[in-house]
């Protein structure tokens, strides 16, 4: 079964940037701590559920040292980093996961700790892969998760949003909601600010995934009946949902 990989925000609290002593010339680099994970704190409403990452979900993947980057906005080319370099480490307490940084001595790390300092940025978020679930209600509950390979970031936006297809499907099965599709002039303005070099808004990043969501439910649907429906054939659909999964990591 393919992996997929969820991202979730959470306030930045327990910061600390500082400069360390650096070389004989006057230089020197940072320090960075803050809270990555928060453990048994609900989420936003994320459509008609929540969600909660219960204590101890990082316990497993924690022990294994697994490979995590330290990025800005899950960007891979702003790393700051790396637990596998010894410049990132990650720690479980009862609240959740701590993050410490040697942060590299780039222009970016710089900029970032002046944006922390400034109070513009203030949350953390991080990618991650689901390895132990279940629901209660409408809460959608989290009992392991796997870090390897995945990231911890400082974000401008939040992305509570940010869940897969799959997950957002199995919750319209939990609470009974249905998936509706976004307009398509909607989706193609979104599309367009992509290709202008844009940054999505965190509405039109909504606006990708429930375009992605919607694509998924008429795959699903065209796959159990014969023949495709000619107006729309399945791998024209499958060509824009991969298009679409793409933009949504962005």
């Amino acid at each position: 079964m393919r992996r997929t990989r969820e991202v979730r925000a959470f306030p930045l609290t327990d910061l600390q940037v500082r400069a360390a002593q650096g070389n004989d010339e006057g230089g020197g680099r940072l320090t960075f701590r803050g809270r990555a994970i928060v453990y048994d704190s609900l989420s936003e409403d994320m459509g008609g559920w929540r969600e909660r990452i219960m204590p101890g979900a990082a316990t497993r993947t924690l022990a294994a040292g697994p490979d995590v980057r330290f990025l800005i906005n899950h960007d891979p080319n702003l790393l700051l980093a790396r637990t596998a370099a010894g410049t990132a480490s990650l720690h479980e307490d009862d609240a959740g996961v701590m993050v410490e940084a040697d942060m590299a001595d780039v222009s970016y790390a710089r900029d970032l700790a002046v944006s922390l300092e400034r109070g513009d940025i203030t949350q953390m978020s991080f990618g991650f892969w689901v390895t132990a679930d279940g629901w209660s209600g409408a809460t959608h509950e989290v009992f392991g998760i796997d870090l390897d390979g995945g990231d911890v970031s400082a974000v401008t936006y939040p992305a509570f949003a940010a869940t897969s297809a799959e997950l957002r499907a199995a919750a319209a099965r939990q609470t009974g909601a249905t998936i509706t599709a976004p307009e398509p002039e909607a989706v193609t303005r979104a599309l367009a600010e992509v290709r202008a070099g844009k940054v999505l808004s965190a509405a039109n990043r909504q606006l990708v995934a429930d375009a992605y969501d919607a694509l998924g439910a008429l795959l699903e649907a065209a796959d159990r009946s014969a023949p495709t429906p000619a107006d729309y054939p399945a791998e024209r659909a499958r060509h824009r949902l991969r298009e679409l999964e793409l933009l949504a990591r962005a």
